[in-house]
């Protein structure tokens, strides 16, 4: 059985009790390198996700092998890349707690009218999401940074909100920074892992879906 597992924004008191089973029963443990080391202590064989072509060669019959995922791996994770290897039956998924989740709690924040997208490793046209939503998660990455992003917003007009930049979430050196879109733009300093969360003025008492966007294409 291959079980692709959710272990949460990093700090271990966020895997839920299924999770952290599944992970002490595992013979064959695959995952970056800061997830395998928060589970050091147990006798299973891990594997470094660098190593991926590796990693499929050990997914056979009998072998209780888990797969370590940061936040919940169908929410911009690695849920998508074990399917493109394995069928659907194969697998068991464990969710987690995003770090979108997560940030939110911390800024106090409903989710009801969320929409999360994501700029890591791909473009998309996120300032016109932005513009037609009160709330919006956007993971970045080295090349789409928040700056980045603030910049795109910046220069198409939309102004009338304030970003959070969460960093290290979780972790004893977390940091949730707020701006304004034109202080994110100027800003110079670099952030460390982040997720960026933009906030509108407008009615979040309105009903509405949780969204998540992605693979749209800027024209």
């Amino acid at each position: 059985m291959i079980s692709v597992v959710g272990i949460g924004p990093g700090n271990p008191d966020y895997v839920v009790p299924k999770a952290l089973r599944r992970i002490e029963q595992a013979e064959i443990l695959i995952g970056g390198k800061r997830h395998l080391e928060l589970f050091s202590r147990l006798p299973a064989q891990k594997l470094s996700w660098e190593k991926a072509e590796e990693a499929r060669e050990l997914f056979t019959p009998g072998k209780r092998v888990v797969i370590l995922a940061s936040g919940d791996p169908g929410i911009f994770g690695i849920l998508d890349t074990i399917l493109s290897w394995v069928g659907r039956e194969e697998i068991e998924v464990i969710p987690g707690v995003s770090v979108v989740q997560y940030m939110l709690a911390q800024l106090r924040l409903p989710a009801k009218d969320l929409v999360v997208l994501s700029v890591h490793g791909r473009m998309m046209n996120f300032v016109e999401v932005v513009r037609h939503h009160t709330l919006v998660a956007i993971f970045t990455d080295r090349e789409h940074t928040p700056q980045f992003v603030a910049g795109k917003l910046l220069a198409c007009g939309v102004e009338d909100g304030e970003v959070y930049v969460g960093e290290c979430l979780s972790y004893p050196e977390e940091r949730i920074t707020r701006f304004t879109v034109a202080e994110l733009a100027r800003e110079k300093r670099d952030f460390a892992l982040n997720l960026v969360v933009i906030r509108r003025c407008g009615n979040l008492d309105r009903e509405s879906p949780i969204r998540f966007l992605c693979g749209e294409r800027c024209p």
